[in-house]
């Protein structure tokens, strides 16, 4: 299983475009810098938007936006035309998850769907088919720092099971020892903010969870 990592920049002061762009070029190593787009509303804090994510440079690293927000289905398209490369969503904040993976797949984009450490696989089952990943937050959406919820992991390993051929991403409490118990569980793609950025190198950091 090729493991993938996606550095998110959500711990650093993204107000800050210049800091931004120094810590894309600290992580060419990354096969992903991951943008967790927040609207005030899904979650209580509030991110950047799609114009931010637009201005960001981060090829030949390809850009993962994970959406925590209300309606989805009217932001989806800016992220594409953004850059994204994969873009996820929380089933409950749209009423038709099955009609928008359907739409972001169509423009050549991975379609994942985000569920919270309290959100049941069983909530997804119908739509795992139509999927090309499932996130799986190991904290609670929001914030960086966190530390991983050791249910979440039980969460990975009944996907992996349930789903051999589907990729599963893993957010939140994630640095060199809890990197091993996520990939031992099945997860693939490694989202990583504090550990990676507060590392004296980050692409030392990320060489590590790659290696986990």
């Amino acid at each position: 299983m090729i493991i993938k990592i996606c550095a998110s920049i959500l711990s650093l002061d993204w107000s800050d475009k210049t800091i931004i762009d120094q810590a894309v070029m600290r992580v060419s190593n990354a096969d992903y810098i991951h943008f967790d787009v927040m609207d005030g509303k899904f979650v209580k804090d509030k991110t950047f938007d799609a114009a931010f994510v637009k201005s960001i440079q981060t090829a030949p690293i390809l850009k993962d936006v994970h959406l925590m927000t209300k309606q989805p289905e009217k932001l989806a398209m800016k992220f594409i035309d953004a850059g994204a490369s994969m873009i996820s969503f929380h089933a409950e904040a749209t009423k038709s998850p099955a009609k928008l993976i359907e739409k972001i797949k169509s423009k050549g984009v991975m379609a994942g769907i985000a569920i919270s450490p309290s959100t049941p696989i069983k909530k997804i089952e119908k739509l795992a088919a139509k999927l090309d990943y499932i996130l799986v937050m190991t904290v609670k959406p929001g914030k960086p720092g966190q530390k991983l919820i050791k249910t979440a992991v039980k969460k990975v390993q009944s996907l992996r099971k349930k789903y051999p051929g589907l990729n599963i991403e893993v957010d939140g409490g994630i640095n060199a020892q809890t990197a091993r118990e996520v990939i031992e569980a099945g997860a693939n793609f490694l989202v990583a903010g504090s550990y990676i950025f507060k590392s004296q190198d980050p692409k030392i950091a990320v060489d590590i969870l790659r290696n986990a």
